[in-house]
């Protein structure tokens, strides 16, 4: 009975006195280990109810972030969602009621509903505005800007973190222009600006050093870590991984500890001197981290970056297996808003199909994801608002140098004097930071320059490298696309042979410099009368075919005309070729007459090589 009454008077104390100093002494060990403020916190709990309402939500909004912190989501929601029931006792809405809807927030987008998680981000904002704290409503800014970015909505987050910047500078906060540099950082390397996203996580680290939050600035390490992968310098990525690796003892997220594992996996295969076996090691025990996290996109990126492991260690059997499983995960995000989480799944996962495959030598499935791949990504936007991001970014980058020269010129100015007294107003306030945003798309950061490079890569495979149109192997796949399409939907198709007349004795009288530039100049020629929906391909050394959909004969003819005449007409001079001319085939889809595409080719082909025979410089089709 007695130790009970000495532990409530205990608590009274700190109630009546120094509860201000109890909450700081757990933000303090919240800087250095988690688990530890956690369980500071929580041997107290038998007492909340004695506070006043207002304490209660300190205490409520402190270990809501606690439990997202350690990757805790759904608790995190459930005791965020609580205390935002007992903030409505309070006569006015106070900052805290703000934080607490930035920690719900944060958990509901860790579980994948983007939709209410932007909800209560604007929620906590419209507070931090109305009661005009500067700092919370930055914060508010940069989880919205966080929130734009898992949805490609690049420039709109740009904007929304370069506001916070300015906030941050004005009020020179260390802790939030650190939070704030780490987000850029994964902006802009979600826009493949590398070195930029570099720069913006060692800034981060540096913000957070000096601000005294040492787990936050080991979280930004694994940043750069992952960094340095994407740029393979593998060796730096491992020097840095070791750093975080020493203070693992003080980190209680889950995610954060297999995203270092998984990173370190992939840099021991791929630094000079590889190490397969330690490679290996280190990803089955990042897996017995997965295995406890609750944030929805983490399963299917860690499947997939194994998958990408094994391939590369020869594993197969077990890259097909990781394979499965993130085929089996992928199926949950059909119609999500998480779109960055989709296309790059998605990608992920039909490039590891096909070369793993390949490997196997299951040659009909390599190709069938090989052309999943092709088609899908073809089908992404070739433009999207990464460009309006970029001339954002200049725009600011233009600005905020501006604004360094003007702070360095009013140095010794009132105004500067006026900052530093904010600086000391705000320099004891603290602040719900979610820097571990974004660990299920950690294998996206590792990969997404390289399936930008395989994109690229892509179109040079399905490129004519001297006319650069479509090549054969583009034709015959959008080909198969097109003559399904005519088959099942009846539509119109024309296939269209043509073939530089005399190419052959051009090439000897002249030379193979000059055949190939009337190649080039012919499909150039030649693309400027085909829309979007034709495909112009280059099939072979002198011949040509298109493909014409939704068009009549009567316009196909003349559209091929066009391409005739702009050839027969073009002053040649240049090159020392008098005239250059062209036979064409036409041959139109009838489903009784080309049960095939092949088919449908093969009599285009020989009304060209009719009109070959007959003269020079004619068109011969099937009417």
């Amino acid at each position: 009975m007695l130790l009970i009454t000495g532990q409530v008077k205990a608590w009274q104390a700190i109630e009546n006195s120094t509860f201000d100093a109890f909450i700081q002494k757990a933000e303090s060990l919240k800087d250095i280990n988690v688990a530890q403020a956690f369980r500071f916190l929580e041997a107290q709990s038998q007492h909340l109810s004695s506070l006043s309402i207002e304490n209660q939500l300190i205490y409520n909004k402190l270990l809501a972030e606690l439990y997202v912190e350690q990757a805790q989501y759904q608790q995190g929601y459930n005791l965020a969602s609580d205390a935002l029931k007992l903030a409505r006792g309070l006569t006015s809405p106070s900052i805290t009621s703000s934080e607490i809807l930035y920690a719900r927030g944060f958990a509901l987008e860790s579980l994948g509903d983007y939709q209410a998680a932007r909800e209560d981000y604007l929620n906590g904002l419209e507070i931090a505005d109305s009661l005009n704290n500067k700092k919370i409503l930055a914060i508010g800014l940069v989880n919205l800007g966080a929130l734009d970015y898992l949805m490609e909505q690049f420039d709109r987050s740009l904007i929304m973190f370069n506001d916070a910047l300015a906030i941050a500078q004005k009020i020179n906060d260390d802790e939030l222009l650190g939070y704030i540099s780490g987000e850029m950082g994964i902006l802009y390397s979600l826009i493949n600006q590398e070195d930029k996203s570099l720069s913006y996580h060692k800034s981060a680290y540096e913000y957070y050093i000096k601000a005294g939050k040492v787990l936050y600035a080991i979280n930004t390490l694994r940043n750069i870590a992952s960094s340095h992968s994407v740029n393979e310098r593998y060796e730096e990525a491992i020097e840095v991984y070791e750093q975080v690796l020493e203070n693992i003892n003080e980190i209680s997220n889950n995610e954060l500890i297999a995203s270092v594992y998984s990173g370190m996996a992939w840099a021991q295969v791929k630094q000079k001197d590889s190490d397969p076996e330690a490679s290996y090691q280190y990803m089955l025990i990042a897996s017995q981290y997965i295995d406890q996290t609750e944030q929805v996109d983490i399963p299917i990126a860690h499947a997939l970056d194994k998958g990408y492991l094994f391939l590369e260690l020869g594993r197969y059997q077990e890259a097909l297996d990781n394979m499965h499983i993130a085929t089996e995960y992928l199926k949950q995000y059909e119609g999500s808003d998480q779109k960055i989480v989709t296309t790059i799944s998605k990608l992920n996962l039909l490039y590891l199909k096909a070369e793993t495959y390949f490997k196997i030598k299951d040659y009909q499935q390599a190709y069938q994801a090989q052309d999943e791949f092709i088609s899908f990504a073809l089908s992404l936007p070739e433009k999207s608002n990464v460009d309006e991001t970029e001339d954002l970014r200049m725009r600011y980058e233009s600005e905020q140098a501006d604004l360094q020269t003007k702070i360095l010129e009013q140095k010794e100015s009132v105004q500067s004097l006026l900052l530093s007294d904010a600086k000391n107003e705000v320099k004891y306030r603290q602040i719900f930071i979610t820097v571990f945003a974004l660990v299920a798309l950690g294998l996206a950061w590792i990969l997404i320059k390289i399936i930008r490079g395989q994109k690229k890569l892509l179109r040079a495979t399905i490129t004519d490298r001297l006319t650069k149109v479509a090549n054969r192997a583009q034709l015959l796949q959008s080909g198969d696309r097109l003559f399904t399409q005519a088959k099942t939907d009846n539509t119109r198709l024309s296939a269209v042979t043509i073939t530089v007349d005399n190419l052959r004795q051009i090439n000897l009288e002249h030379s193979h410099n000059t055949g190939d530039f009337i190649l080039k100049k012919i499909a150039e020629l030649g693309l400027e009368h085909i829309n979007e929906q034709g495909v112009f391909a280059r099939f072979d050394a002198g011949k040509f075919v298109v493909l014409l959909i939704n068009n009549t004969e009567q316009q196909v003819n003349v559209i091929v005309d066009k391409i005739r005449l702009s050839i027969a007409q073009n002053n040649w001079s240049e090159q020392n070729v008098i005239h250059v001319s062209i036979s064409i085939g036409i041959a139109h889809f009838h489903p009784d007459k080309h049960p095939t595409l092949a088919s449908l080719l093969t009599n285009a082909d020989l009304l060209k090589h009719q009109a070959s025979n007959e003269e020079k410089n004619k068109v011969s089709d099937d009417e």
